[in-house]
């Protein structure tokens, strides 16, 4: 019923809403994060240690051509950027990429160079960036330092590949480090840098190159985050998991200075897994979660496999493989998510102001120059209502849904104020727009549609039935 009523609203939208978004210009960037290992398998030739076993810390055989081969699947989704876990040579039975033995040279059981530079290539020719992540494991030629800053998942982790640190406030260091990440950048092509962190007190900007757009994430509270262009804070990742796991839990205030937004990373437990631990059914938590991150003025990542729900909490369980042929109804939401906010990139320009912000019901309103939008998150476990109030010229205007198909007439409105109404666990995405009356369009179509299909279906059954025997 809800995917049914998403494409009416879509059909209604068609037809009797239309903005001029030629000039508007989109400053989000939506980032499907990657275990590469995990994802698909494109080229069985290159596995190098793979096995079957789930709970085995070893290679499953994902590759660079397996992720190239589902591009259009993650950009149907609405992500201009995939982010990709370290794809330099490392140890063989190490599958998430930290454990490098050389940097600059790419892992031949992920493809190698050549299939590496194909999806970049493809990757760009859809228009999507191409972020890596870099390690700072240690090898040869650079200092180490024994104080990392690493939660539970890292500690699992590291130990496991036993791991030592690259010293990033060593003059040194940083001078290789820099020269490595952007010959690399430069000899592939590459569009971003990001960094899970584990040393506290360094700066991006000493060590990573400044032609690329970094992206630092703390997997820790006592990280702090220097240098980077926008940076994840653990904090923050958390609040968001917590939010958006139950109803009627506080929602995060969006952040105003180009925060990276995410509820969970390859170094933390799955969003998934908070949402099971709280007895609630995951999809609706994702959607209304997607919702939230797809509104929000600034970068977002989206880790590979919540689209269908993969749990985890540790290592590797957390890091399970994608399986893209389960029931996609989610996906479908998501891209329903996605081809509203495309259509209107207006959001992501111009002032905000909360409405409210209590219990896990969020509204925010959105300044634009020509149509301004009302975001309505109703994350609690009773059906909420809301007054938007009135500004400039509202009281002749309607408020139309686009994503569940809402219309509220300001007209009917006695209060200066719009009268939002939303069912729990529901959100919806407000044009506040001229009101207008039926669409008779609208109208005139459906019923030459349904109409002829009766006329076509009265014909057949007609030619069917038995003549009358003489």
């Amino acid at each position: 019923m809800k995917k049914t009523m998403i494409y009416m609203a879509m059909l209604l939208m068609a037809f009797g809403l239309t903005y001029d978004t030629a000039s508007a210009e989109t400053t989000n960037t939506r980032i499907y994060t990657i275990v590469v290992d995990r994802f698909m398998s494109g080229d069985d030739g290159n596995d190098i240690n793979v096995t079957d076993e789930k709970e085995t810390p070893l290679p499953f055989g994902g590759d660079f051509q397996g992720i190239e081969s589902n591009l259009d699947y993650i950009k149907d989704m609405g992500f201009s950027a995939l982010m990709l876990s370290p794809v330099f040579d490392r140890a063989e039975d190490d599958y998430l990429g930290y454990a490098v033995r050389e940097y600059g040279e790419i892992e031949e059981a992920l493809g190698g160079p050549e299939a590496f530079k194909s999806l970049i290539d493809a990757a760009h020719e859809r228009g999507m960036d191409v972020i890596v992540d870099m390690p700072a494991t240690l090898a040869e030629g650079y200092t180490a330092f024994d104080a990392p800053v690493l939660n539970d998942i890292q500690q699992d982790y590291y130990g496991m590949i036993d791991a030592e640190f690259i010293d990033l406030q060593n003059a040194d260091n940083q001078k290789r480090y820099k020269e490595m990440a952007r010959e690399f950048t430069e000899d592939y092509n590459i569009d971003g840098l990001s960094m899970t962190v584990i040393q506290d007190g360094i700066d991006a900007k000493e060590f990573l190159p400044e032609d690329v757009t970094t992206y630092g994430i703390s997997g820790d509270d006592d990280i702090t985050l220097e240098g980077f262009d926008h940076a994840a804070s653990n904090d923050l990742q958390e609040a968001l998991s917590y939010g958006f796991s139950k109803p009627d839990r506080e929602i995060p205030a969006y952040p105003t200075d180009g925060t990276l937004l995410l509820a969970d990373h390859w170094f933390s437990e799955r969003f998934t897994h908070n949402v099971v631990e709280a007895n609630m059914f995951p999809g609706t938590r994702i959607n209304q979660l997607t919702t939230y991150l797809y509104a929000y003025q600034g970068p977002i990542a989206f880790q590979y496999g919540t689209e269908i729900a993969l749990n985890g909490d540790e290592i590797p369980i957390v890091h399970r493989q994608m399986d893209l042929w389960t029931d996609q109804e989610l996906v479908d939401e998501i891209e329903a998510i996605n081809e509203v906010t495309q259509k209107h990139p207006q959001i992501y320009q111009g002032e905000t102001e909360v409405i409210k912000n209590e219990d896990g019901h969020f509204v925010q309103r959105y300044y634009t120059s020509d149509v301004d939008f009302v975001l309505n998150i109703n994350s609690t476990s009773a059906t909420e209502n809301v007054k938007v109030p009135f500004e400039g010229e509202d009281e002749s205007k309607m408020l139309s849904g686009m994503l569940i198909g809402d219309l509220i007439r300001g007209s009917d409105m006695k209060n200066e104020a719009f009268l939002a109404v939303l069912d729990r666990e529901e959100s919806e995405l407000y044009a506040i727009i001229e009101e207008t009356g039926m669409n008779n369009g609208y109208i005139y179509a459906g019923l030459l549609i349904f109409g002829g299909f009766g006329i076509f279906v009265w014909l057949v059954a007609r030619r069917r039935r038995p003549k009358e025997r003489k």
